[in-house]
């Protein structure tokens, strides 16, 4: 099922102007990510122990790939179960901003906010975008990590408000 299947389905269980977390992942910050599937779908490589253990090993053959490097420098890496999870996950979603963005407004959802794990981010947006108090803009927000593509690197967590 789709993230906006459950996430309507979710909803039906709020109030009017009640609040929701909702976390999911930035297009943008695992593009790395991304990357590695793609080398599994090249290489043929099963979700198996074995299957993970030499595609494992291609990553670290590959010091020349960026993309591939920051996968091999996450702890997820070293863990068999984490490792499947992160890479071999047939199933993950990814989003933009935009895409969430025409999300909330179809489903009526006020945007409140981000979660931020660290204030760094939310300093250097305010910064570029003094003009956005609340720091609430999307369009705002998906320039600013055009700029910076890992400032939501564990994903997207933020608070919406029904507006019913």
């Amino acid at each position: 099922s789709s993230p906006d299947r459950g996430l309507e389905q979710a909803l039906r269980l709020l109030r009017p102007g009640g609040l929701m977390r909702i976390g999911l992942y930035s297009e943008q910050a695992r593009r790395h990510v991304v990357r590695a599937r793609e080398l599994i779908a090249a290489g043929g490589y099963a979700p198996t122990p074995e299957g993970i253990r030499t595609c494992r090993a291609a990553i670290i053959a590959r010091p020349d790939d960026a993309l591939l490097a920051r996968v091999a420098r996450g702890e997820d890496f070293f863990s068999l179960s984490a490792c499947r999870d992160l890479i071999f996950h047939v199933q993950e979603q990814r989003f933009s901003l935009p895409q969430i963005a025409g999300l909330l407004a179809d489903l009526d959802l006020e945007f409140i906010g981000f979660e931020w794990p660290d204030t760094h981010a939310a300093a250097r947006y305010r910064i570029r975008f003094p003009d956005d108090r609340a720091l609430t803009n999307l369009d705002h927000w998906h320039r600013f990590e055009a700029d910076r593509p890992d400032t939501f690197a564990l994903m997207y967590q933020f608070w919406v408000r029904s507006r019913k």
